[in-house]
């Protein structure tokens, strides 16, 4: 195959095509996974957004209830009256010796109020019982059960009431805290958030607000990291409901504030279960703006989510004023982990597959090589249409030939003897067939059948000439043979030239055979030849006297007599010949004009 142009091009293509198209459909089939595992990452995430932005509406209507129990029962309505502005003793001694306004708290002036007095009081009592009552309802009914750790009320935004004080309770049974964990809210109360400086900015960006303002998760003093959600309540300011913030007054009586545990928000959202389970990684983020600069911090995350910085998707989350952004990636990235031994497969697959089309092709050529040897191209085209075939020739000339006491050698040798003897006798008769262009009819028992100008037409003379010399360089492999035991071998051929029909018999074993009365002529020109001798009819000897490049030495055949020509049967007396030599001609007039004829004959086919 290798040695063929006519195979190993197409191959060699066949492989780099399938090569190819292996590759694209990899190609094809890593891009798909990619794009659907991408598609995946970007689901989960977007059930996550979703969770978080159901907890945060959740958290709304707790707010909106306090905040309408704030504006509609009296006894909550002047509390921020009570508390009162911030009034500061160093900056200002003589208006806040004579200020009703709740005080700064001894030993943490900057950061906190002295709501003692305000509450210690039979009214302030009655406030705060009031708010208990209310806040625990409001929490119970919450729908977001453990979730839901603090209710907080903040007028003039110092949280004055807060729910409950100590928890415990929400705690229980949380993998994600300490066992026997409890958020003690002692230290919020009195928390100046407008002019706390690490709460200052959140503070600030509530009470102008139209509603919620989200934030966190935080840490915050009481402990645990909590994510906060504040709405301001909004009051007649004829009344003197107001707050100044950056110098612009508001009509804020303070806000409403409910604290979210992050770690129960996380567990509630079955977030790294979710993740676990699709073999996905996560990083969750917030962004934070101190001092003008942005900081990103990571809120929550899975184990690995170190592998989401070489190839992740990423979502905003609608959650939180601060920027959250989920991180999704799968523990083995996008594209699929076969990419690695897909590529090799395509590769040994294309070549296996070559290697079977070659064997295919090498056997396809072999066996068209062995029916070319059976018969002519053109019989072989007709026969695979399925139509008869039948050529008729002008002008052929005939080769038979046997061996001379075959019957006695055959009965002194097996068979396998015979068979060796005759296959290296005629494979070597075989190769001087295609030297000289000349057809192999068949052979049957020790006879061997050749034909010239048959089936590739070509001018009488030629055609007899071609064979002439192929049968002169028959005698002389004849001559030179000898079996394994040292054995001579000696031939007996004869010729004869004429028109004759060719075709193929039969659709089992099919047979290119010739048929006339040429073929049965030349048939009894090697029975009446004599051993080592080539007799040939009057008509081949006519066509060699033409001959376009031999002159060849004929001489007339005579009996022991000396009376011309040999009996043959059906024939009566003809005038034969023997071939003795041949000799080749240098240019001539002769072959001049042989050529032209030659070309002629070419043109007539």
């Amino acid at each position: 195959a290798f040695s063929k142009p006519s195979i190993l091009v197409p191959l060699l293509l066949l492989y780099v095509v399938l090569v190819v198209c292996g590759m694209l459909i990899v190609y094809g089939f890593d891009n798909a996974t990619a794009e659907s595992r991408k598609q995946t990452a970007i689901s989960v995430a977007e059930q996550t957004d979703l969770f978080f932005v159901r907890v945060l509406e959740n958290a709304f209507l707790p707010l909106f209830t306090m905040s309408m129990f704030v504006q509609e029962l009296p006894v909550f309505h002047d509390l921020d009256l009570m508390v009162g502005d911030r009034c500061d003793a160093k900056d200002d001694p003589l208006n806040c010796t004579e200020s009703t306004s709740a005080p700064t708290m001894p030993g943490k002036e900057d950061t906190h109020r002295d709501l003692a007095g305000l509450f210690n009081s039979t009214e302030g009592q009655i406030i705060r019982s009031k708010f208990d009552t209310i806040a625990s309802g409001i929490k119970e009914n919450s729908g977001l059960g453990k979730a839901l750790v603090n209710v907080q009320l903040a007028p003039k935004g110092v949280i004055s009431m807060l729910y409950p004080v100590v928890n415990c309770d929400d705690f229980v049974g949380n993998p994600r805290v300490e066992e026997g964990y409890c958020m003690n809210n002692t230290g919020a109360w009195g928390h100046d958030l407008l002019n706390d400086p690490g709460r200052v900015n959140i503070a600030r960006a509530t009470v102008p607000a139209d509603g919620v303002v989200t934030a966190g998760p935080l840490n915050l003093i009481q402990g645990g990291e909590t994510f906060i959600a504040r709405l301001p309540i909004n009051m007649d300011p004829n009344e003197g409901h107001t707050m100044v913030v950056d110098n612009v007054t508001y009509p804020c009586w303070g806000f409403v504030v409910v604290l979210l545990d992050w770690s129960t928000l996380k567990e509630q959202s079955n977030i790294y279960k979710e993740f676990e389970n699709e073999k996905m990684q996560f990083k969750l983020t917030r962004t934070d703006v101190k001092n003008g600069e942005e900081v990103v911090k990571s809120i929550a995350e899975s184990a690995n989510s170190e592998l989401c910085a070489a190839e992740n998707v990423t979502l905003d989350l609608d959650t939180g004023d601060n920027g959250w952004i989920i991180s999704v990636c799968f523990d083995d990235g996008f594209s699929p982990n076969y990419k690695v031994w897909a590529y090799p497969i395509v590769f040994i697959g294309s070549f296996i597959f070559m290697i079977l089309m070659m064997l295919v092709l090498v056997s396809k050529s072999q066996l068209e090589s062995i029916l070319l040897r059976l018969m002519p191209p053109r019989a072989i085209r007709k026969l695979r249409k399925g139509e008869t075939i039948i050529e008729k020739y002008d002008m052929v000339t005939i080769f038979f030939s046997d061996i001379v006491g075959y019957t006695k050698m055959s009965s002194e040798m097996t068979p396998a003897e015979v068979m060796k003897m005759l296959n290296d006798l005629y494979s070597k008769f075989d190769i001087e067939a295609a030297k000289h262009g000349i057809f192999k009819v068949e052979t049957i028992g020790d006879a061997y059948i050749a034909v010239a100008g048959c089936p590739k037409k070509c001018s009488g003379p030629e055609a007899a000439q071609k064979m002439a010399l192929f049968a002169l360089d028959a005698m002389k492999i004849v001559n030179e043979y000898q079996t394994d035991d040292g054995t001579n071998v000696c031939i007996r051929a004869g010729l004869a030239s004429g028109p004759c029909v060719a075709g193929v018999i039969g659709t089992s074993l099919p047979k290119y055979t010739l048929f006339g009365d040429t073929v049965n002529f030349a048939a009894r020109m090697e029975q009446t030849s004599q051993k080592m001798k080539i007799q040939i009819s009057p008509s081949t000897q006519r066509m060699l006297l033409d001959a376009p490049a031999y002159d060849f030495e004929c001489e007339e055949r005579r009996d022991d007599s000396g009376e011309l020509g040999v009996e043959i049967k059906g024939k009566g007396r003809q005038f034969t010949y023997w071939v003795q030599s041949a000799r080749k001609l240098t240019a001539s007039p002769k072959s001049d004009e042989t050529a032209a004829e030659k070309a002629q004959e070419v043109d007539g086919d």
